[in-house]
């Protein structure tokens, strides 16, 4: 499958099936954090990045199963919304489809937008990110497309919870040293207050990231928390899942397809996709000796990455 990946058992949507509709990497930002790399396309252009057809083909194809499944998730290499198409997906899963609940994983660059707000209005849960609340920690936090500017996001947060019929659950991703001081965090406990999402989550770097920075211990979060005080306040933590079975082929290509993605420690992809540690170490170093995978350390723990081409 070149355009799904998964399902993978997610920390905040369960067990999730991956939409990837843009190639590796086109942004609208570099943020600092990311797990994906470097932007190589940094863009507020939308257009169909990926055939829509092979998308809907690949989903046809493996919901003619009839997986049992939390949802269906819009995310992978770069921000889903530059895709022109979302809106007509969005409506074709619903029609087609209108068992399966449709998420969003969204830095929010485009959601003041009116044509990307009409697109997202079909989907159950948008998780958009919000990491700072000026614009200086905006920009060097989130290294947005020239002339972006954070109020403009938080707009598009606002119009996406007034507007469109869905639960919305805000991320903030701390990095230590740029968006964790005092001040900056009480600018965005002010925006959130003012916002009112359903859930406002807090993340922290987890995964070795794009650029040199380090993340929060989550005694810091917890801190910040309960500085701001909102109620609906989670902090984004590993929990415990179920195991099943699968064939070493299958088991490689589904490690592949997310690790390529987004580098994970052996812990993680085990508990991502739900099989038991032994398997994963075993599939991981099969595809370590195909070339297809290569493992470095970040914060001591040594994570394994996808080799695309």
């Amino acid at each position: 499958m070149r355009y799904i990946f998964g399902p993978v058992f997610s920390r905040r949507l369960g067990l999730s099936l991956g939409v990837d509709l843009v190639p590796h990497k086109i942004c609208s930002m570099d943020c600092l954090y990311c797990e994906v790399g470097p932007t190589t396309e940094k863009t507020v252009e939308r257009a169909e990045y990926v055939p829509l057809s092979g998308v809907k083909a690949e989903l046809d194809e493996f919901l003619a199963f009839k997986p049992e499944l939390d949802f269906i998730t819009f995310s992978g290499y770069g921000e889903p919304t530059l895709h022109s198409g979302l809106g007509e997906l969005v409506r074709y899963l619903k029609e087609n489809y209108p068992d399966y609940r449709l998420a969003l994983l969204t830095n929010a660059t485009l959601l003041y937008r009116d044509d990307v707000i009409e697109d997202v209005k079909g989907i159950d849960v948008v998780l958009p990110s919000l990491d700072a609340a000026t614009q200086p920690t905006f920009e060097k936090l989130n290294r947005p497309v020239k002339g972006l500017m954070v109020d403009d996001v938080i707009a598009g947060i606002g119009r996406l919870i007034k507007e469109c019929d869905c639960q919305t659950w805000v991320e903030t991703l701390f990095v230590k040293g740029i968006n964790d001081s005092p001040e900056e965090v009480e600018k965005l406990g002010e925006v959130i207050h003012a916002l009112k999402p359903h859930k406002w989550q807090l993340n922290t770097v987890a995964r070795p990231p794009a650029y040199g920075v380090e993340g929060l211990s989550y005694e810091e979060l917890k801190g910040i928390a309960d500085r701001v005080g909102y109620p609906n306040t989670e902090i984004v933590a590993r929990g415990g899942v179920k195991r099943r079975k699968l064939p070493l082929p299958d088991l490689k290509e589904e490690i592949y397809n997310l690790v390529v993605r987004r580098p994970c420690p052996l812990e993680e992809i085990s508990d991502a996709l739900g099989v038991s540690p032994e398997e994963v170490e075993r599939a991981v170093e099969e595809l370590k000796r195909e070339g297809r995978v290569k493992e470095l350390l970040f914060g001591g723990e040594p994570y394994v990455k996808g080799l695309s081409g």
